[in-house]
């Protein structure tokens, strides 16, 4: 008899994990009554229980995915909030260390002693705590430098890399990105002045266009790292570039519309139970990511293989296409590329894409434009290109407080701000009320003129002397 699409993604033991994920899960206020009296006899019968949506994360409370007392809690974290309202995980330090222990493993010549490890996740995200503790367990040193930290702007994180001699660059996608662009303005060449030979990126997607490119800008390898707040570590990529799952942390399932498993080559949305977390775990969380299954890896990993499309609710349907974000950024990077640059902008209208990309006052070319139609067919795309500094002005960077996480791509046909620029997307000045903007300008006249009055007074004391 030929095995279930479900059982090939699973391995030896996944349904004693499952057994006892579902007995932790019932500790806490969300799996309480609906997992009550669930036993598995099958690793089939797991597809008869209920999904979990980020709404009932949501519905829960911070408090509800908790399963073990607080007294046995270490970390508390919650989503960036960048796709919809934020949700909590608990995690207990066996949680965090589980994380760090498999990355040391999967990549033991990246994490090794002596190693220096410039850590650009943000503090608040899971892989700033578990890179920490990757270094902790011997895997080398770690500079804690969250981008989204006044303390550490991006000159002064490319200034510690240099200083270091940091060998792994730990961020999101596009930390690389804009760190060449501080490097770039201040004359430095990357290959020959920093010694980087690793970047290990996770937090959004990472298409292959830009994987490339950095890789030859930087003359480093480039590590997927994928995951989420909700589920931690999911898995990273070998050096066939293939992001394959931890199954010993998770298990997987990828599925259709109708909630049936995809075959291989098949795209679905991806469902997650995570076995390695004892603090939140969950049941059949549905990520909201669409992914495809890839064939076996020429690596020899027996694990499965994956390939993140994107989030299910950011599909844009364009010219009669539907086009997930994964594949507009690679088109774009693609484009971006071919014009020597590696910082752009995808902007969605209703009748268009426009590319927007930096470049030294070279125009869109032919061949800018045939990257974007190989890659997204008779889709109506517009190239526009910029001057250095408009689409991410460095200097700007580094005097602004508050820094997010970077997007690339902006849907203008649905509702929320409409950004054209990595800047107004990294950085969100609050808009003031009329009141506040007139006491603004109130303290703003009062400040200069006493500013002016005691300027005015120590010129006059200086004359009398």
């Amino acid at each position: 008899m030929t095995q279930s699409l479900s059982t090939q993604m699973a391995p030896e033991g996944s349904l004693s994990a499952l057994e006892a994920t579902i007995e932790r899960a019932r500790g806490s206020r969300l799996y309480a009554e609906r997992l009550a009296g669930v036993r598995l006899r099958s690793l089939d019968e797991l597809r008869a229980l209920p999904i979990t949506t980020r709404a009932d994360l949501q519905r829960a409370g911070p408090h509800g995915t908790r399963a073990v007392p607080l007294e046995e809690i270490a970390h508390y974290g919650e989503s960036s909030g960048t796709s919809g309202a934020t949700n909590s995980m608990w995690l207990t330090a066996a949680d965090l260390e589980r994380d760090a222990r498999m990355l040391r493993a999967r990549h033991p010549d990246v994490f090794a002693p002596g190693r220096i490890i410039l850590n650009r996740f943000p503090f608040m995200s899971a892989p700033a705590h578990i890179v920490q503790l990757v270094a902790q367990q011997g895997g080398g040193v770690s500079i804690p430098a969250g981008n989204i930290n006044w303390d550490v702007p991006f000159p002064r994180a490319l200034e510690l890399a240099q200083r270091t001699g940091a060998h792994v660059l730990a961020g999101l996608p596009l930390e690389p990105v804009v760190l060449g662009e501080v490097a770039r303005g201040r004359g430095l060449d990357v290959r020959r002045e920093l010694a980087f030979d690793t970047f290990y990126l996770g937090g959004s997607t990472l298409p292959p266009a830009l994987r490339r490119r950095l890789a030859r800008t930087w003359n480093v390898r480039v590590i997927e790292l994928y995951g989420s707040t909700e589920t931690m570590l999911l898995g990273s990529s070998c050096t066939e570039e293939t992001l394959h799952l931890e199954t010993e942390l998770v298990y997987s399932e990828v599925l259709d519309e109708a909630g049936d498993p995809v075959p291989e080559g098949g795209e679905g949305r991806l469902v997650v139970t995570t076995i390695g977390i004892e603090g939140s775990p969950l049941v059949r969380l549905d990520t909201g990511d669409l992914v495809r299954r890839v064939p076996a890896c020429a690596c020899g990993d027996s694990r499965p293989g994956i390939l993140v499309l994107g989030r299910a609710g950011e599909v844009v349907t364009l010219a009669g296409q539907q086009l997930h974000a994964h594949a507009l950024v690679d088109a774009a990077a693609a484009a971006a590329d071919v014009l020597d640059s590696a910082v752009f902008f995808v902007v969605v209208l209703a009748d268009r894409l426009v590319v927007r990309i930096e470049t030294d006052g070279r125009p869109a070319t032919p061949e800018a434009s045939a990257a974007l139609h190989a890659a997204l067919g008779d889709v109506p795309v517009e190239i526009e290109t910029a001057p250095r500094d408009e689409l991410l002005d460095t200097e700007q960077l580094a005097r602004s407080p508050h820094v997010y996480k970077p997007i690339v791509l902006s849907d203008w046909t649905r509702p929320g701000r409409r950004v054209l620029t990595v800047m107004q997307g990294m950085i969100e000045w609050p808009r003031p009320t009329p009141g506040e903007l007139w006491r603004w300008m109130g303290r703003t006249v009062r400040t200069a003129t006493r500013r002016r009055r005691l300027a005015r007074s120590l010129l006059e004391r200086s004359r009398t002397r």
